[in-house]
């Protein structure tokens, strides 16, 4: 395999198919021979077997696990080529590492990047301030807006009972100095 690609699949899997290939063969042969030693030896207890065909049948173990694990190879290949479309990154595919790396991005860019981020987090941060105190604001006005309406009426029936002349002058005055008072507080 291509050493690049093999690197590429490392950075993005923590291994690469190659790896896994390897390993899986080397686990494959040392499951057969340790399975056939230990066998073996089961088997020349078992029979009580004199030492020299105990050696004999010992030394057969090595080049008969090689011959069991050929004939595994076909199978062996099947999911190497398995493991090789699973855990291949197709060449058109980009890693974020990459794309950073294609634009040529600096160390500089980054940092000015990153204080533009800081930048625009306290900006962020002052809004949701600013926000909270606007919607204090509205509570306020929501809360004098009874007020402000019952202010009104009152200002309508002053006017109605003077023109009727049931309130005298001095009282009326009095209302409308509280209205322009109660203007003057809502302008604040």
């Amino acid at each position: 395999m291509n050493p690049e690609k093999q690197e590429y699949e490392l950075q993005h899997f923590n291994f690469s198919s190659d790896e896994i290939i390897e390993q899986n063969r080397f686990m494959i042969k040392t499951v057969i021979q340790q399975s056939l030693t230990e066998f073996t030896d089961e088997f020349v207890e078992a029979r009580n077997m004199p030492t020299d065909q105990a050696m004999e049948l010992r030394s057969k173990c090595y080049p008969t696990a090689l011959k069991m694990f050929e004939d595994c190879t076909q199978k062996l290949e099947e999911l190497a080529a398995l493991y090789q479309s699973t855990f291949t990154i197709p060449d058109n595919v980009l890693l974020p590492s990459d794309l950073m790396q294609k634009k040529n991005y600096t160390a500089e860019y980054v940092q000015e990047l990153q204080q533009e981020v800081s930048l625009l987090d306290k900006q962020f941060r002052q809004d949701c301030v600013f926000r909270a105190h606007l919607e204090d604001e509205i509570m306020l006005h929501q809360h004098l807006l009874p007020f402000l309406e019952s202010e009104a009426k009152l200002i309508e029936l002053v006017d109605q009972y003077q023109r009727e002349e049931i309130v005298p002058a001095e009282d009326a005055a009095v209302v409308q100095d509280l209205a322009d008072v109660m203007q003057n507080v809502l302008k604040l």
